[in-house]
């Protein structure tokens, strides 16, 4: 299995954690227990760890292969939040100019819901911060109240203003789904030349994976805005090698809570479109989009090449298959409230465990004895 992350500093060791510890908790739900080994690099340098599991009476052995690009994440990272308004308010103008922004409106309102939020904070912070306390002081100066008391009022007002934001910040933690916001495009105008390099990399070690036989399955999962950088990592493979999906070791795609249009709508992303057509077109791929509608931070069960203006001739029937986690199903109603109020770690339910069983199982997709196609089968007429 490759697993390509989402615009996260964070690296291998993070994600390790995260899969052995959400693992162990999920066993208490699904019954599949999941020994997850230690840290190593494999022959191309990226980090991998084993899986083990026993899914009934099959003995399962897993290398969870974590394909780097956290080292580009960092150098594309703005460090001050006068930075990241900048960078946010010259991606959006360009999406405007160019029509991606409104035709991403009608795809999904979440992302554009976030965005809003976004420049409604700066407002508050340039303009709704100054001007509020100079009105409350004003007023209470008006109103008779001495100076002191009317500065204390002043300052109380800008005290529970900056609580406000704080408290918007903590539960949908814009300024990093502002960073990962304005990455494509400046992947697509040329800004990150090294992350080509990388997906061509990563793509020669799919074709090596794939080849070696050593497995039944080759499964890519791309996260968030990885699952743009999945899906060119498999098309490029699929473009050196044409059949690479028809021999005996199957390989299957997962996208889980897409941000494709934010790239594939960018006029500058020729390729990339012209990736996501290889990627309808090719002879044995599955590929499964799990996106979730209350996950502001995606486009939820919305048709990748659609959604772009691509219909490729020979596009196989049932590709994507788009479904839904249904992460209400997997909590309680209180827990599942908590978890909704919660935006950023909601676009992390992908990868975590549950509460209740249900179809969607991130372990037992990963970890388990049967296929992306046995767990979620084409839809064809």
């Amino acid at each position: 299995m490759l697993y390509v992350s989402g615009f996260d500093p964070r690296g291998a060791s993070h994600y390790h954690a995260l899969y052995r510890d959400e693992s162990a908790r999920q066993t208490v739900v699904n019954g599949l227990a999941v020994e997850v080994g230690p840290r190593r690099r494999d022959a191309d340098g990226n980090p991998q760890w084993p899986l083990v599991a026993q899914d009934g009476d099959q003995a399962v052995s897993t290398d969870y292969v974590f394909l780097r690009w956290d080292d580009v994440v960092r150098r594309h990272w703005p460090r001050s939040d006068a930075r990241v308004w900048v960078e946010v308010a010259r991606t959006s103008w360009h999406y405007l100019q160019c029509g991606a922004l409104a035709r991403g409106r009608q795809l999904a309102k979440g992302p554009i819901v976030v965005l809003a939020a976004f420049f409604a904070q700066l407002f508050l912070l340039l303009a709704g911060l100054p001007l509020g306390a100079l009105a409350v002081f004003a007023g209470l100066r008006l109103g008779g109240v001495d100076w002191p008391v009317a500065s204390a009022g002043a300052a109380a007002f800008g005290v529970a203003l900056l609580m406000l934001i704080h408290t918007v910040e903590k539960r949908m933690n814009m300024r990093w789904l502002a960073r990962g916001y304005v990455f494509p495009w400046r992947q697509e105008r040329g800004a990150a030349p090294e992350l080509d390099a990388r997906l061509d990399a990563h793509a020669r070690t799919l074709i090596r994976r794939v080849r070696s036989g050593d497995y039944d399955e080759v499964l890519v999962v791309g996260h968030s805005l990885g699952c743009m950088l999945a899906c060119s990592i498999v098309a490029r493979a699929l473009a050196v090698e044409p059949s690479l999906a028809t021999g005996r070791t199957v390989l299957s795609l997962l996208t889980l809570g897409q941000w494709i249009p934010l790239q594939g709508l960018l006029p500058e992303a020729q390729r990339f479109r012209g990736e996501l057509a290889c990627l309808g077109t090719a002879a044995g791929l599955h590929w499964v989009d799990a996106s979730a509608p209350p996950d502001g931070c995606c486009f939820p069960l919305c048709d990748p090449l659609a959604a772009v203006g691509l219909a490729p001739a020979g596009r196989q029937p049932g590709r994507p298959v788009l479904i839904s986690p249904r992460f209400v199903r997997m909590f309680g109603a209180d827990a599942y409230a908590r978890l909704r109020r919660d935006k950023f770690r909601l676009h992390f339910q992908y990868l975590m465990a549950s509460d209740l069983l249900t179809d969607y199982d991130y372990f037992r997709i990963t970890a388990g004895s049967r296929t992306l196609a046995h767990l979620f089968p084409a839809n064809t007429p």
